[in-house]
């Protein structure tokens, strides 16, 4: 299971179609997420046909801003439990009939529609009962790792974030390839770089999909990048198994408290070896 999600800014252009359209077999999607769409959901009959896709929910746009549509191909089960201007939500059925959910989200700037958009994540929570990710572009970040040039981020809409996301008990999937998910695309001195799109998920969805991995495209239409969710990203091939051989430390993890307070539970452990507590360490952070 892939899915692929993506501030297109505006699918109705033939350039962007041409990218989706465009790539490679390794990497097409089983699920397409895209935000940003700036079409009526009536254009989208066309746009799925391109896509080769054969589901397809589209929320209008609003004037020439807004819009989003979940788009999924033939043979994949998805079933789609509520929609709003912010988000789509959807039940996916996996091949051995486990089930998981999936919500597409767009985040505001605006400070009304942000907390809006925070409270429609917290009405889904509520009947979540599966492994549940979300993807999307959050407009926020959560630290300042994550912008780089440009005014710092205020520090209140920064605890917003991390607040939000702790009380809806999810994790960020860090991406295996890069950091930043959108840039101005400005010279010199006005380069601003931040990571505003991302996937999240459940403590109990990473528990069952152990091999779970976020990644970074490039499409050179918008000023984001589109990220892509991959189930069996981080599988081993068959001549290595165990996530063991293929644990690395990852240097941006310092800056997680997550990461501090697991080494600190962890190396605490007076009745553990130095070898038992290099292995709780692998296995705790290797998924």
């Amino acid at each position: 299971m892939k899915i692929l999600s993506w501030n297109c800014r505006g699918v109705g252009n033939p350039a962007t179609v041409r990218e989706l359209e465009q790539l490679p077999v390794p990497n097409v999607p089983d699920i397409i997420f895209l935000y940003e769409t700036k079409i009526h959901s009536n254009g989208f009959q066309r746009i799925r046909s391109l896509c080769r896709m054969e589901g397809c929910l589209a929320v209008d746009s609003e004037g020439k801003s807004g819009g989003l549509a979940l788009l999924w191909r033939d043979g994949i089960n998805v079933s789609i439990q509520n929609y709003s201007k912010f988000h789509i939500d959807s039940l996916l059925r996996l091949e051995d009939d486990e089930v998981l959910r999936f919500t597409g989200f767009y985040g505001q700037s605006d400070t009304s529609s942000r907390q809006q958009a925070w409270n429609m994540l917290r009405r889904v929570y509520s009947r979540v009962n599966e492994g549940w990710t979300i993807g999307g572009d959050f407009n926020a970040i959560l630290n300042d790792s994550e912008k780089e040039g440009g005014r710092r981020k205020p520090k209140m809409l920064i605890e917003e974030f991390s607040n939000t996301l702790e009380e809806l008990m999810l994790l960020d999937v860090k991406p295996c390839n890069g950091w930043f998910t959108w840039t101005n695309n400005r010279e010199g001195d006005r380069l601003v770089k931040e990571r505003l799109d991302r996937f999240v998920a459940s403590e109990n969805m990473l528990e069952k999909l152990p091999f779970l991995a976020s990644y970074i495209g490039c499409q050179s239409k918008s000023d984001h990048e589109a990220i892509m969710l991959d189930k069996d990203g981080s599988k081993p091939k068959k001549e290595r198994s165990g996530h063991r051989v293929w644990f690395q430390y990852d240097t941006c993890w310092a800056d997680e408290q997550e990461l501090k307070d697991i080494l600190t539970s962890i190396w605490s452990k007076e009745e553990c070896t130095f070898l038992e507590k290099m292995d709780l360490t692998r296995d705790k952070l290797g998924s």
